[in-house]
């Protein structure tokens, strides 16, 4: 009789809780590294429960790590575009954790009657990298892979068991 087309239920057990316990971390990390490599277009208004009242030069941090582009930014009473002197909308470093991300300041200038003032509620359309965004084009390659190597290294420990005396 071969006894290597038998397997115990030890073998079937411990392959069971690998190929589990590898699922929910392969979701995890393929998650993680999804966000952390591609953009997100964002709306902050204040219609939402994050609500910008922007204070003349006072700096108010925004949702995400790295600015793509600006869209635009509107008065939220009067949705009238606010002209690009009267507001600053860039990377900075938050005071809230002391990492990377982007801050709005009102200046102030305009025609507050006409709501175009950078100032009060603002709603801001912008594309951002979210936090944990990887910023090396190489490293986000290499994240990617580290997902493709984990889905063949779950494959095979289900597929394989424990013969692997055919390697």
């Amino acid at each position: 009789m071969d006894t290597k087309a038998q397997i115990g239920i030890g073998a079937i057990v411990t392959i069971a809780i690998a190929a589990i316990v590898g699922l929910i971390l392969f979701q995890a990390v393929a998650t993680n590294v999804e966000q952390g490599t591609r953009a997100v277009t964002g709306v902050v208004s204040s219609g939402e429960s994050y609500q910008i009242t922007a204070v003349l030069d006072t700096v108010v941090e925004v949702p995400g790590q790295e600015l793509v582009t600006i869209s635009k930014v509107q008065n939220a009473t009067g949705g009238v575009d606010v002209p690009t002197a009267n507001y600053t909308l860039t990377e900075c470093v938050r005071k809230s954790d002391n990492l990377k991300g982007i801050c709005y300041t009102g200046k102030g200038a305009g025609d507050n009657t006409a709501g175009e003032s950078g100032v009060g509620l603002v709603n801001i359309s912008y594309s951002y990298y979210p936090n944990g965004y990887i910023d090396d084009a190489g490293a986000r390659s290499i994240a990617g892979i580290i997902i493709l190597l984990a889905a063949i290294g779950i494959a095979m420990t289900v597929l394989a068991g424990n013969r692997f005396d055919w390697w």
